[in-house]
């Protein structure tokens, strides 16, 4: 569905990404993970065509560039880091924002809205100003905005790209789930998600597959069994770890140690 084929970009003199390549197929929850500085968010601003970069990025085998920006609209959206807005807009009116891509009628745009609001539980939210809400329920309001642009409602949507550059940094333990539980099941219909995340558990709780950024780089790409192992973290994280199963999903789960006294501080 998605491919990247020698992305290289390139800040001030400094070089972020440098000759990445992978590819990414529907029905795949892909975790970005690696250190602050590794090019994480870099990478999701260049498919999302927010910066420039070198290389070739391709959407069901065309050029992004290529598509009309209204299309694109309809099939690619992304949840960014920093999303403060300074304008007094409701929740509702700014989950509203994701609808602009499709000519429907305002009684269909509020249907599709109200909607929305109802499956991600914002209904104490709707009417109150996004400028005073917390980060955590301002992200929640960012997230169902994803939601609205690609009709990831709808249990029949299929063959989208989603976006999400930290999308539980501010969000609290039930919420953290909410949120990668609905983006699961979204990838689950047929659709692509690709998030970065600090977490390394929710990566493991969640991740079809982990993509390990360091220096510009994919250093590791593979299942998290295969990615979340001490010899492999420890040397990026600069931090030691033990790992064991989680005693229900029998998954990695990652204990850090804090840097006192150790040879790594």
């Amino acid at each position: 569905m998605l491919e990247c084929n020698n992305i290289s970009i390139t800040r001030g003199d400094k070089r972020i990404i440098q000759n990445l390549s992978f590819a990414a197929n529907k029905g795949e929850f892909i975790v970005l993970l690696g250190e602050n500085g590794a090019g994480k968010s870099t990478l999701l601003s260049a498919i999302c065509d927010d910066i420039d970069c070198s290389g070739e990025i391709l959407l069901d085998g065309k050029p992004m560039r290529e598509y009309a920006p209204q299309t694109l609209a309809t099939q690619r959206a992304m949840l960014l880091q920093n999303n403060r807005v300074n304008f007094a807009f409701s929740a509702a009116e700014l989950i509203a924002m994701g609808r602009y891509p499709y000519n429907e009628t305002t009684q269909t745009q509020a249907y599709q809205v109200n909607s929305i609001i109802t499956q991600m539980a914002l209904e104490p939210l709707a009417d109150r100003d996004v400028t005073v809400l917390s980060g955590g329920e301002f992200q929640r309001v960012q997230f169902a905005r994803c939601i609205a642009q690609l009709n990831a409602h709808k249990k029949q949507t299929t063959g989208k790209l989603m976006l999400l550059d930290e999308p539980t940094s501010a969000l609290d333990l039930h919420h953290q789930h909410a949120t990668l539980s609905k983006a699961k099941l979204f990838a689950q219909q047929g659709n692509t998600v690709i998030a970065v995340l600090h977490d390394l558990n929710l990566a493991s709780l969640y991740a079809d597959r982990v993509l390990l950024l360091h220096q510009g780089n994919i250093c590791h790409d593979g299942n998290p069994q295969d990615v979340l192992r001490p010899e492999v973290l420890q040397p990026i994280y600069r931090a030691g770890m033990q790992i064991n199963l989680h005693p229900s999903f029998q998954i990695p789960m990652i204990f850090s140690e804090p840097l006192i006294g150790a040879s790594n501080a």
